[in-house]
């Protein structure tokens, strides 16, 4: 809370406060709103100042629909609310804060001014439709197919997966479980995996480290959403060892070449367990994934959403703009879709 995130973080623009003192409500140029915490009924602000952006503050892959009061309440559409702040990359402010983000090493910048993966969409694009890929996964799936040493030599284990959903919307469970068929030297932490394989708690450094024993590990997202790439794919960036991705988002946009293996590549789980097996006996191979780390490094908890947030209410428009969402549902649900559970499920 308060102007000194912003100072730290090193913004461009840093005369911006945060703070959740209601008292400051009409005097704040912008507040946010979470769709979990926030009640149209009951929790409407008394008074709107004409110069107020209210601002959609979300984080979550939101798979069961319009379950949420702000999604259905009249008092939330209407032009309610004039910005979004989310992980898609479409939004009004793109923000990774909660999940991470690569910046390109470079002493001569500044960090925040060094070049990113991803970068935020042009205005009016799209992310991907998450069914071009669970397209490819699912032809895959029913088809019958089959440096940097001294950082290889330090791995002494094979695939780890840390997992605590054992059922999930994006039906990853039944991938995995085909290509445990062929790769059995795969190592599940948490209830769905071997009873005592554990790690808590389980985002500890601790734990990040156990995983960096591992030569790959399983960032597979519980949903098949747009632009949804989570602490999952970032952990393993960041600890060194290769992420295995599967999910909806166009991973190539998220990170450089041979940095991670995208289940979706293969014609089939054996397919995807004989490419490990080949780079698990050779060492040089396995190292070209690893050659990014020379270019890049992994930030686990970006402030880029908040100083882009402070630079846009700091600039000359922000004000005089009109724009505003119809109905913040449309926008979240329908422009562009997460996947049911019922597309996914003929996954087997």
């Amino acid at each position: 809370m308060g102007q000194e995130p912003f100072v730290r973080a090193g913004c461009r623009v840093t005369n911006c406060m945060t703070t959740d003192d209601r008292n400051f409500l009409n005097d704040s140029d912008a507040l946010l709103f979470h769709p979990i915490n926030y009640d149209p009924v009951g929790d409407v602000p008394p008074h709107r100042n004409p110069h107020q952006r209210y601002v959609f503050l979300f984080y979550e892959a939101e798979t069961s629909g319009r379950i949420y009061p702000v999604f259905q309440h009249p008092a939330a559409r209407e032009g309610f609310f004039n910005w979004t702040m989310t992980y898609r990359r479409d939004s009004d402010v793109y923000s990774p804060q909660p999940y991470g983000i690569l910046r390109r090493k470079n002493r001569t910048s500044s960090i925040l001014d060094r070049e990113t993966l991803p970068v935020q969409l042009a205005p009016g694009l799209l992310p991907p439709d998450p069914a071009v890929f669970l397209e490819t996964l699912m032809n895959n799936t029913n088809s019958s197919g089959r440096s940097d040493d001294h950082l290889v030599s330090k791995k002494t284990k094979k695939i780890a997966w840390f997992v605590s959903k054992c059922w999930t919307q994006s039906r990853r469970e039944n991938f995995f479980r085909q290509l445990f068929e062929f790769y059995p030297s795969i190592d599940v932490y948490g209830e769905c995996g071997i009873k005592g394989l554990d790690c808590q708690p389980w985002k500890s450094l601790e734990c990040d480290k156990i995983i960096g024993d591992y030569k790959f590990y399983i960032a597979a997202e519980n949903s098949f959403c747009p632009d949804y790439v989570t602490e999952k794919f970032y952990r393993a960036l960041q600890v060194g060892a290769v992420p295995i991705v599967y999910g909806g988002s166009d991973y190539s946009a998220y990170a450089p070449p041979y940095s991670f293996i995208h289940a979706a590549d293969f014609q089939s789980p054996k397919d995807l367990a004989d490419y490990l097996f080949l780079l698990d006996q050779n060492p040089k191979l396995y190292a070209r994934y690893l050659e990014w780390k020379k270019d890049w490094i992994v930030d686990r908890q970006p402030f880029d959403g908040w100083c882009s947030l402070c630079e846009k209410l700091n600039h000359p428009d922000a004000n005089q703009t009109s724009k505003s969402y119809q109905d913040i549902a449309k926008w979240w649900f329908d422009d562009i879709l997460c996947l049911p559970k019922s597309s996914i499920s003929i996954i087997t």
